[in-house]
């Protein structure tokens, strides 16, 4: 495996774990953590995604195959939390004082 391909597995499994740490915290938080972790790994999960998009056709098997089956399970574990978090988590994380809208 050359050292670009490398390199760009670290990236894809680096935004995975962040997105897969926002999971677990958002897990055990209070309702607005828990909305600003969901939020926070679904942005994670979108750049994934852009990645994907970006790459397409230009990845290695083994990169692509990494890329979808990460996707594939933050996506049916963000979906889950959603549910067990309620409505409120669909809404964006209120803005923080000072924060540019």
């Amino acid at each position: 495996m050359a050292d670009d391909d490398l390199a760009f597995l670290n990236l894809v499994l680096l935004v995975g774990t962040m997105a897969s740490q926002r999971l677990e915290s958002a897990a055990d938080g209070t309702p607005e953590m828990r909305n600003e972790h969901l939020h926070r790994c679904r942005e994670n999960m979108d750049m994934l995604v852009a990645l994907k998009k970006r790459t397409n056709g230009r990845l290695a098997p083994e990169e692509e195959k990494v890329l979808e089956t990460l996707l594939r399970d933050l996506q049916g574990r963000y979906v889950k939390a959603l549910m067990s978090a309620g409505p409120s988590a669909m809404e964006p994380p209120p803005q923080k004082p000072g924060a540019k809208a």
